[in-house]
């Protein structure tokens, strides 16, 4: 197949295969940057299901309101990071599964860093361009035979995309370069008895990135179906609220959030009263309550269900993640930094976690 070497990316002439009943798309990097737009398709993709009922009580304060959906944002893109690894193939099987539901474009990547292009070189008595050449086209093959297994009743285009640079650079600039809507990645990486990569590259992504970034760490055998949605007081989570619902349109969302109250001991030691303190706790009770009603101002849809409570963001996280089975955890963050609440569920947590910036 012919190949040619443009600056750090190496871009295919044409693509190796094609499913011989049609059922997929594979497209050059020169056809695909011309059909970015990807219009023409569905507003979102039909998929058989039924969620249980959100009616749950909990005499910890478990409410119930209904909310109204907002205009649904159409997912065209999405960019998926691999370096082959059994948790880069978790990472793709989810970005793939998301685009059928989707109906979007699908760009698989891998980034070669210069530094393992140094490496072969001074064992290799070729020349730097012949070595690039020939690391890049062994990963496109790689890519390829992904391509070749995918499996889809549906059709769904899928690009995959080598590039040489440092991986963090090559993973943003290849989301910017494609307009993804969203950039999934595994949640190790290659060298997982060395590091952890949601410790060093997908946290570094996550910190920079504003657009959704999807880490992946549960096999993707359905869409997603039950969805907890982290929430503070502040109008950034009304924005992943609305992002929860756009990449998971069929899913019950669980609004979670843990309000803070003065010690009780404390207050005690001060000389208020028993009554005084459950005031206390429960004016701050319900004006979490409140706030996060001006969240959810206009929806109404009975998939939704808010936990209020007064707790440690994280253990309350984790305890209904195991009590309700999420499958995705929802958070956002605060410019470009990861807060402690968003680092411990990402380590900690055995479902899926996807960070709105």
């Amino acid at each position: 197949m012919p190949r040619q070497l443009a600056g750090s990316t190496l871009k295919l002439q044409a693509p190796r295969s094609r499913s011989a009943m049609g059922l997929r798309k594979f497209d050059t990097p020169a056809r695909a940057s011309a059909k970015r737009g990807f219009v023409g398709c569905p507003t979102r993709a039909i998929i058989p299901y039924s969620p249980r009922t959100s009616a749950w009580t909990s005499s910890a304060g478990f409410l119930i309101f209904n909310v109204k959906r907002c205009v649904i944002h159409k997912m065209k893109q999405i960019l998926a990071a691999t370096d082959f690894s059994q948790y880069a193939k978790v990472a793709l099987d989810r970005a793939v599964l998301l685009a059928i539901e989707h109906q979007a474009a699908l760009e698989i990547l891998h980034v070669i860093t210069p530094a393992s292009v140094d490496a072969l070189c001074d064992f290799l008595p070729d020349s730097r361009q012949a070595v690039e050449e020939n690391l890049t086209n062994s990963f496109y093959s790689q890519l390829y035979d992904f391509v070749d297994r995918v499996d889809s009743e549906r059709p769904i285009t899928i690009l995959p995309r080598v590039r040489i640079a440092e991986v963090e650079a090559g993973i943003i600039e290849s989301a910017e370069a494609c307009n993804a809507d969203l950039i999934v990645l595994g949640s190790h990486g290659e060298h997982f008895a060395d590091e952890l990569f949601v410790g060093t590259t997908a946290e570094n992504i996550l910190a920079k990135e504003t657009r959704p970034v999807l880490v992946a760490k549960q096999k993707a055998d359905a869409p997603y179906g039950k969805i907890g949605v982290a929430v503070d007081l502040s109008e950034r989570s009304a924005v992943t609220i609305r992002k929860a619902d756009e990449l998971a349109p069929n899913a019950t969302i669980s609004l979670l959030h843990a309000f803070q109250a003065p010690n009780p001991e404390h207050l005690r030691q001060l000389g208020a009263s028993e009554e005084q303190v459950r005031r206390s706790r429960s004016e701050f009770y319900d004006h979490a309550v409140q706030e996060i009603s001006k969240l959810t101002a206009g929806w109404e849809d009975g998939r939704m269900s808010r936990v209020v409570e007064l707790d440690y963001p994280p253990a309350m996280i984790r305890r209904w993640t195991e009590k309700l089975h999420f499958d995705l955890i929802v958070m956002g963050k605060h410019g470009g930094r990861l807060g402690s609440v968003v680092r411990h569920v990402l380590h900690n947590s055995a479902c899926d976690v996807m960070i709105v910036g």
